[in-house]
């Protein structure tokens, strides 16, 4: 544990007995919410309670949880890296099984040289849904920067087949077919790639710009 970084604990009013028992009385009384309903509500206040507690903010307060993982995706993009992790790990601690949560944990981590925690969350990913392509093709992207290609392969393979339109999926494989010296097989996972993005992963920049 990095004594440099916040640390974040459960509110303690997350699992208050008394809240989840009037959550039960509230559907065995014949109340109009569903069980459903009534478990994705406690759900929901958990989170909240959760990361109210994680930001520095009253539990009254609502925290939007897709107004903060926008804001992640905005700092990822911006390349502020530190920032995006700090309130991804805010919503993760809340929802471990949040699974873009997770997958843009692995990707920020993958941008930091963090491998081993880019491997995790990719990893996590995968558990919390098996046939999540982006989850293997992240997990290929750090088998590959470690040249470690047959297992790159391996993922980039299992990517592509879980989700047959991936077209980044197809553009990381030829690319790790290209990095292994396979071009033949190359040429043939990017036929249903974008032709500039495939002739780019290929190393052919002038051909790519004609194109």
């Amino acid at each position: 544990m990095d004594p440099n970084k916040p640390q974040y604990f459960l509110h303690p009013g997350a699992y208050d007995p008394a809240t989840l028992t009037g959550a039960k009385l509230q559907v065995l009384t014949g109340a109009p919410m569903t069980v459903v309903a009534a478990v994705q509500k406690a759900q929901q206040q958990h989170v909240a309670a959760t990361l109210a507690n994680v930001v520095g903010a009253p539990v009254a307060v609502n925290i939007d949880i897709q107004a903060l993982t926008d804001m992640a995706h905005r700092e990822y993009q911006a390349g502020d890296y530190l920032n995006a992790e700090q309130h991804c790990s805010a919503i993760w601690r809340a929802d471990p099984n949040n699974v873009g949560v997770l997958l843009l944990l692995s990707s920020i981590h993958f941008q930091l040289k963090n491998l081993d925690k880019s491997m995790q969350f990719s990893t996590l990913a995968i558990k919390a849904n098996p046939n999540c392509a982006e989850a293997y093709s992240n997990l290929g992207n750090v088998f590959k920067e470690r040249n470690q290609l047959t297992d790159a392969l391996e993922n980039y393979k299992i990517a592509v087949r879980l989700k047959p339109d991936f077209i980044d999926g197809y553009i990381n494989l030829a690319a790790a077919l290209v990095a292994a010296g396979d071009l033949e097989q190359a040429e043939l996972y990017c036929v249903r790639s974008d032709l500039g993005n495939l002739l780019k992963a290929m190393g052919r920049l002038e051909e790519a710009k004609i194109e």
